[in-house]
């Protein structure tokens, strides 16, 4: 997620505002009930060229991608450690969590490794800004852009796209602000621990250049009808703002708030904040992101917040204390190769540290 920031807009402010709620009028226009095909991921895509394979060593350590050309994947099989059914299967490669750039790429993201791959551009058929990415564990990830709706307002679009060969992108036919969803951070989160089945959830931002804004009821919260194409509201929540990542045994957080950052969990069914952990040294930025892989939390901030141009450094939180650090935020790469606007992990990833 990010913000775009004016030279004009002179300052951040705090504000309330009412949630808009699930009766807010759409957009005109009739959304489709099926959505577009998309190539399944590992197979040749819509334009009959072939996803390339992956560029490891023989004993399955990673490579960085490299100028020679194509797309370099730093991933295996799908071996993952989440939870297990026939109804909805792990797509292959699912196993690390996917990052989007400012400037249109996809890369993924080895927490184990703690290194960048470049897996290869959008190619989704808009001139769009990227804003924020989910990733289902059938293979395809949901991104969305963003576009300019005057001097300082911004609206979302949505498009779909296959992880592993991210040039097969289409539109489904979303209409940018339906429901009077202005812009949402996003993410699957399973049905529950035994259910794997996962949906598209969403946290509202009101599109306001250069602000984020905490407050009772600043926000909401909101679940996606993936064939109605649009957003169903479950209830407000106080971030304008924030992005989120969801879980393989149906727990889903947000990473928001202001002038502190804090993580969240959220009842996905009423959108009541289960538990809030505040932050004193991690704010939010003007570009973020998060996403929970292996027990612990990664969150991709700006390395330097008062540099525009600055590319986004990497936050450990260890969440479920295995490394023995209290549940502290460590920076672990302090010089990420992008700037990070987007960070999907599927609901496939890892529960708990791998080994």
């Amino acid at each position: 997620m990010r913000t775009p920031s004016p030279v004009w807009l002179v300052a951040l402010a705090l504000a309330c505002h009412e949630d808009s709620g699930a009766s807010a009028s759409a957009a005109a226009g009739t959304a489709p009930t099926t959505l577009p095909d998309l190539t399944l991921p590992g197979t040749a895509s819509e334009t009959g060229s072939e996803t390339e394979p992956s560029s490891g060593t023989a004993d399955g350590s990673s490579t960085a991608p490299t100028s020679s050309g194509g797309p370099k994947f730093d991933l295996g099989e799908d071996d993952s450690t989440g939870p297990d059914g026939a109804l909805c299967p792990c797509a292959p490669k699912l196993d690390l969590i996917y990052v989007l750039s400012d400037d249109r790429e996809l890369w993924t993201y080895d927490p184990l490794a703690n290194s960048f791959a470049l897996v290869g551009p959008l190619g989704c058929p808009t001139t769009d800004g990227t804003f924020s990415m989910g990733v289902g564990r059938d293979g395809f990830a949901w991104i969305q852009t963003t576009i300019p709706q005057g001097v300082s307002n911004y609206v979302g679009d949505l498009f779909r796209l296959d992880v592993t060969n991210p040039l097969n992108c289409v539109d489904p036919g979303y209409v940018p602000g339906a429901e009077g969803w202005v812009h949402f951070g996003m993410a699957f989160v399973s049905a529950s621990a035994g259910d794997p089945c996962d949906r598209l959830y969403g946290q509202h931002w009101d599109g306001q250049a250069g602000l984020w804004s905490e407050g009772p009821g600043a926000g909401k919260l909101g679940v996606f009808d993936a064939a109605a194409l649009r957003m169903e509201t479950i209830g407000a929540t106080n971030y304008n703002g924030a992005e989120l990542t969801g879980t393989g045994d149906g727990r889903l957080y947000a990473f928001g708030g202001v002038p502190h950052a804090k993580l969240i969990q959220f009842d996905k069914q009423t959108a009541q904040a289960i538990e809030t952990l505040p932050f004193n040294s991690l704010p939010l930025t003007n570009a973020f992101a998060f996403a929970f892989w292996g027990g612990d939390f990664y969150f991709f901030t700006l390395a330097d917040p008062d540099s525009p141009s600055s590319l986004s450094k990497v936050t450990k939180l260890d969440y479920d204390d295995s490394d023995n650090s209290g549940k502290s935020l460590t920076t672990v790469n302090a010089n990420a190769p992008i700037r990070i606007v987007g960070a999907g992990v599927s609901t496939c990833a890892p529960l708990e540290p791998p080994g």
